[in-house]
């Protein structure tokens, strides 16, 4: 998403935010859809997993939800543990940004194969959480691909996929009809795996 210059800090901000959650509801659906084509319940755990790996390729703006790092909380020892993770994500963020730009490396297929390899210690442990960080990644590549600008897929080839011709701008009512549309299915798709069975059953 792109922030234009006129635009007040507090516009941004909230821009920013709906584009987050747009992410993050992206993410849920992707990992129930996914689980229900390969019939599998995953852990409740895999659904934060799945929305913190949709926020991950924006890590490149400076100005996104991790590339600002992790907010402060009211607990001090949670403060000191999240204090390395805030200053690894900033100068991870910096660094993308001043090397490779905004939308570049870590919106490719070249991107989700690095993430892959990183994340890849996790797949013997937990191939639940490894499924929920890949799923997550590369939902965000595909609502990307909704909107206006697209996706580099191909980057460094300056190539732009875009999955409408025209696309959905950022932060518009569209954005705000395709997350909810999106929610609603992400909702039937964790009843089905999580619900449906016990309200069958009569546990519920």
């Amino acid at each position: 998403m792109q922030i234009f210059a006129f635009e007040t800090p507090r516009a941004a901000g909230l821009l920013f935010a709906l584009n987050a959650t747009t992410h993050a509801i992206f993410g849920v659906a992707a990992l129930a859809g996914v689980s229900l084509l390969t019939g599998n319940e995953p852990p409740l755990y895999a659904y934060p997993a799945a929305v913190v790996a949709a926020w991950l390729p924006d890590v490149d703006n400076p100005r996104s939800r991790l590339g600002n790092g992790l907010s402060r909380t009211k607990v001090p020892v949670l403060d000191v543990i999240s204090r390395p993770v805030s200053w690894a994500l900033r100068i991870t963020s910096f660094t993308l940004f001043r090397t490779v730009g905004h939308r570049t490396l870590t919106h490719s297929l070249l991107g989700v194969a690095l993430f892959a390899v990183l994340i890849s210690p996790v797949a013997p442990l937990s191939p639940e959480l490894f499924l929920a960080l890949l799923t997550g990644y590369i939902s965000h590549l595909f609502a990307d691909a909704l909107n206006m600008r697209g996706v580099p897929l191909m980057w460094p080839v300056k190539w732009t996929f875009r999955l409408l011709p025209r696309g959905v701008k950022s932060g518009g009512v569209t954005e705000l009809l395709v997350a909810f549309v999106v929610a609603v299915a992400a909702g039937f798709e964790v009843y089905a795996l999580h619900l449906a069975g016990a309200f069958s059953s009569g546990v519920l």
